[in-house]
């Protein structure tokens, strides 16, 4: 596959769209210093591309009564299960999206639940329905999630924090969840598309969302890529401390944040008790991170296992209960 020759602008363009994809073209042109018939002719080339495989809202589920995120990790006996195990969950009011894996395990899914209760039934009834297919599975819950730019595009935004455990619960109403289902599909549909689907005002729309913003529950909207087009692999690498202190957790955020490659970290109620999805070009990008973990770390002790992973994920459906 051919690679397209990003230049300087092309990075920062697409980081920008990581960030917030909504952002005005006149408002991106001027922080680029491009016209702003550049920026739109850049934008439907990646799309055009392929680079660019849609945009997404970001969520905080929290907000809306999802207290329980889950990454599971699935190992199967065969690889021809996997292509139908995917098949049969793809339309579950519980999953965010899919990744294969390259490694120790074939496939991570991101589910949401409102409780453990209905998480443990879920993961019960997929477990025991799916048994001969599955020979080895790592359930994984964060407690805490940041969300960091493409710093290695030369992104010089702040981080988000998207998941923090048991906050207070906003009821959507019925116009928001129609604003919601419609960006649900493309994050980045103009407010008078919105409006023909919904049969809302543009006023009422943009007031909603404006609220939803505030309200801290539409963190933001943002692109998502072919990562094999952008010349960039996708990682997980689940780390396991010893000493889990909150000193440690606070050294563990700064150094996400400081390292040019970590796009987010969580933080895990049980073992590994963390982990980081991270961007690179190559193995040597790992090994220098992993050197930087245990530099970072000299006192503790600290083991890793790395994940590649396929792409960034696959038939993602940002807000899966609507």
């Amino acid at each position: 596959m051919k690679i397209p020759n990003l230049n300087a602008i092309d990075k920062k363009l697409l980081a920008y769209l990581y960030h917030d994809s909504r952002e005005p073209t006149t408002k991106i042109a001027k922080q680029l210093h491009i016209s702003r018939e550049q920026v739109s002719y850049r934008i439907n080339k990646f799309e055009s591309e392929g680079i660019i495989k849609g945009y997404i809202p970001l969520i905080n589920y929290n907000r809306l009564g999802y207290s329980v995120i889950n990454l599971i990790l699935l190992k199967f006996n065969k690889q021809s299960y996997v292509k139908q195990f995917k098949s049969q969950i793809k339309e579950s009011k519980n999953r965010v999206t899919t990744v294969e894996v390259l490694s120790k395990y074939d496939l991570g899914m991101l589910l949401i639940f409102q409780n453990e209760k209905q998480r443990n039934e879920y993961l019960s009834e997929m477990l025991s329905s799916h048994s001969p297919e599955i020979s080895e599975y790592l359930i994984i819950e964060p407690y805490f999630s940041e969300f960091y730019p493409l710093k290695f595009l030369g992104s010089e935004f702040q981080p988000k924090i998207f998941h923090e455990y048991k906050l207070k619960e906003y009821e959507l109403d019925e116009k928001e969840k129609k604003i919601l289902s419609v960006l649900n599909k493309n994050a980045n549909v103009k407010i008078i598309e919105i409006a023909k689907e919904t049969r809302l005002s543009a006023e009422l729309i943009v007031y909603k969302l404006k609220k939803l913003k505030q309200e801290n529950i539409l963190l933001g909207t943002r692109a998502y890529f072919d990562m094999k087009k952008t010349g960039f692999f996708y990682s997980i690498i689940l780390i396991n401390f010893h000493n889990f202190s909150k000193k440690n957790q606070e050294k563990m955020r700064q150094f996400a944040k400081n390292s040019e490659h970590v796009d987010s970290l969580m933080f895990v109620a049980g073992k590994p008790n963390c982990y980081m999805q991270i961007f690179h070009k190559d193995v040597l990008e790992i090994h220098k991170i992993l050197n930087d973990l245990k530099q970072t770390f000299p006192n503790e002790s600290i083991t890793t296992d790395i994940l590649p992973l396929k792409n960034e994920g696959e038939d993602i459906n940002p807000i899966p209960f609507l």
